[in-house]
């Protein structure tokens, strides 16, 4: 499996440089690793996925049987690295882990697109069936990776042959090229809702070994956070309905809170906000613009919805208020709400002082 896009950190030869599991383990959590190990040995080949320094996922195969989850976790802590073969850790793109923390039925597509207006047809089919997940195109030029929402293209990596990695608009020039010389190999994966609540619990069996000023926060962790900081905004404006915190590469919800839960109205509008504001943020942008969208203002005859962005963990903070409080009030408190939770997850990660 290639993730362009990724940037190799560290490397082990294991003939020279001998390494343990818990070495390697406490190495990616200590940097907050986002990303993934790689281990090549004598008679296997293991992936341990990382979400900022926690064990998300892992991939490991013995023969002919491919464990996954913690069950491949706990066999890799098992077995001895040994003395032969190489252990390398990379650092992959914030969007692209988000997504890769959910995905689930990776398989191999029969179609092998030779232009950019097959490429387009594919994606057309996608965006009809409202798709989330990854689109993986293997060349002899290079790899790309498109990571799609709901039918839209999010973001497209692309990374050459010899490691030069583009990003966008440039990268999906570049992969359209490479489909007019090489025939190229297409592996399409799906994001599920359930894969992603389950990883994001994975870590917490190895916790307590690990557990150390600058390890970084769980995702559940995070999580817990966030509902603290809406509860707080909430006691603050009684007149808040929803309050609620979501990824926005994924759409998925990570804390909500407020009283708006028991209005079917309410309820639906608020399901549909992750995805309005993922849409409105692709059109204005995207990840990683400098002159982005980081705040939507939206006046309905009952209510309004105001989501403020927190780019630096590709997240967003919505709230749902009665038209009787003032949108300018409001507005000040969600904005200083979702600074604060970046601080606060800011710190949070760094782990506690001494």
């Amino acid at each position: 499996m290639k993730f362009p896009g990724s940037k190799l950190l560290q490397q082990w030869d294991l003939s020279t440089r001998p390494l343990s599991f818990e070495d390697l383990f406490r190495s990616c959590r200590e940097i907050g690793l986002t990303g993934l190990a790689e281990l090549r040995l004598r008679d296997t080949v293991g992936l341990i996925f990382y979400y900022l320094g926690g064990e998300v996922n892992a991939l490991y195969r013995e023969g002919a049987v491919a464990y996954n989850g913690q069950a491949a976790l706990d066999r890799l802590r098992a077995r001895a690295l040994g003395r032969v073969g190489t252990v390398s850790v990379y650092e992959l793109p914030l969007d692209m882990a988000h997504l890769l923390r959910g995905i689930s039925a990776r398989k191999k597509l029969p179609e092998a697109p030779q232009n950019a207006a097959e490429l387009d047809d594919l994606l057309a089919r996608l965006e009809r069936a409202e798709h989330t997940g990854t689109l993986e195109v293997q060349t002899g030029d290079g790899a790309g990776m498109l990571l799609i929402v709901r039918g839209r293209v999010a973001n497209v990596y692309w990374e050459t042959a010899s490691g030069l990695v583009f990003e966008k608009g440039e990268a999906r020039t570049k992969l359209n090229a490479a489909l007019k010389r090489e025939k190229a190999s297409l592996y399409l994966a799906e994001f599920s809702r359930e894969t992603w609540k389950a990883r994001t619990e994975v870590t917490a069996p190895s916790r307590h070994r690990l557990d150390r000023p600058g390890a970084g926060p769980l995702p559940h962790e995070a999580a817990a956070l966030g509902a603290q900081v809406l509860g707080e905004m909430l006691g603050q404006f009684p007149s808040l309905l929803h309050a609620i915190l979501f990824e926005l590469t994924t759409g998925a919800v990570l804390a909500r809170v407020g009283p708006g839960a028991a209005d079917p109205g309410l309820e639906a509008l608020t399901r549909r906000i992750p995805a309005f504001t993922t849409f409105l943020r692709n059109q204005t942008g995207g990840p990683g613009e400098e002159d982005g969208l980081d705040y939507i203002e939206l006046s309905m005859a009952r209510v309004s919805v105001l989501v403020a962005m927190v780019p630096e963990a590709l997240e967003a903070v919505a709230v749902v208020s009665d038209r009787t409080q003032p949108i300018p009030l409001a507005g000040a408190a969600l904005r200083q709400a979702a600074a604060d939770y970046a601080g606060r997850l800011r710190v949070l990660r760094q782990g506690a002082p001494d």
